[in-house]
C-alpha cells in the first residue's frame, strides 16, 4: 500500500531530491517521483528487500540528462548517468555505489535492468509502469496508483514528455545513438521498421493514464 511507503531519509536521499528539483521542471521532477513509487510499490509486491536508497537514488536522478545538469554531446541518458555519478560523488557516496546508480541510469532506455539485478529489474518497472502501464499481467492497485497521481500530478506528462525527446534530437545532429544491429539489418532489408520499433507517442498514449 501506498502508506507502507518509507521513503529513505538519509542526508543524501533528501540532497539528490532537492537536487532533482532544482534542475527539473514539475513536470519532469513527479514523474522521476511517481517511477519511485511504483516501483516501491512493485517491490512490496514481491516482498522484495533491495536497497531502497539506491532505488530513490536512481529513480529521482534517472533523468538529468533532459535537465541542465545533464547537458552534452552524449545522449541523455548517459549525460544523465554522468551528471548523477559526480552529484554522488561531490556528495561523498561511495565510487562502486555511485557505478551501480550510473549503471542504472544509462541503461534505463533499454531492456538490459530487466536481466540485471532485482533492484535494477524493480526500478525499470517503476519507470516502465509511469511511461506505459506495463505489461497487463502486472498490476498495482488502482487506489494506490491514484494515490502516486494525486500526490505528483502528471501535468501533460505524455505530450510535454514526448517534447523533450524532440528537444534532444534538435540539439544533437546527427544523434549519437545507433540503433541494435538487427534493427539495422531489418530496416535496410524491408524499409521499414515499424514491426519492431513502435512509434514512440502512440506508445506514451497507450498508457491508461488521461494525460
Amino acid at each position: 500500500m501506498f502508506s507502507d511507503i518509507i521513503v529513505p531519509d538519509s542526508a543524501i536521499a533528501r540532497q539528490a531530491e532537492e537536487f532533482a528539483r532544482s534542475v527539473s521542471s514539475d513536470m519532469l521532477f513527479n514523474h522521476v517521483m511517481r517511477c519511485y513509487y511504483f516501483g516501491e510499490l512493485l517491490a512490496q509486491q514481491e516482498n522484495s528487500k533491495v536497497d531502497r536508497e539506491l532505488m530513490f537514488l536512481s529513480s529521482v536522478l534517472h533523468d538529468l540528462g533532459f535537465t541542465d545538469a545533464g547537458r552534452g554531446e552524449n545522449r541523455f541518458e548517459i549525460e544523465g548517468a554522468h551528471a548523477a555519478r559526480k552529484f554522488l560523488l561531490d556528495h561523498g557516496v561511495a565510487d562502486d555505489r555511485a557505478w551501480k546508480i550510473w549503471d542504472n541510469i544509462a541503461l534505463h532506455t533499454t531492456d538490459i535492468s530487466l536481466y540485471k539485478d532485482e533492484g535494477s529489474r524493480i526500478l525499470q518497472f517503476g519507470i516502465l509502469y509511469d511511461l506505459v502501464a506495463l505489461p497487463p499481467e502486472i498490476k498495482i492497485d488502482p487506489r494506490d496508483v491514484a494515490e502516486v497521481v494525486h500526490r505528483y500530478p502528471r501535468l501533460g506528462f505524455k505530450q510535454s514528455f514526448y517534447e523533450l525527446f524532440h528537444d534532444e534530437l534538435d540539439r544533437k545532429q546527427p544523434y549519437p545513438h545507433k540503433f541494435h544491429f538487427c534493427s539495422c539489418i531489418e530496416h535496410h532489408r524491408s524499409g521499414t521498421l515499424t514491426q519492431i520499433i513502435p512509434e514512440p507517442q502512440s506508445l506514451l498514449n497507450g498508457a491508461p493514464f488521461s494525460e
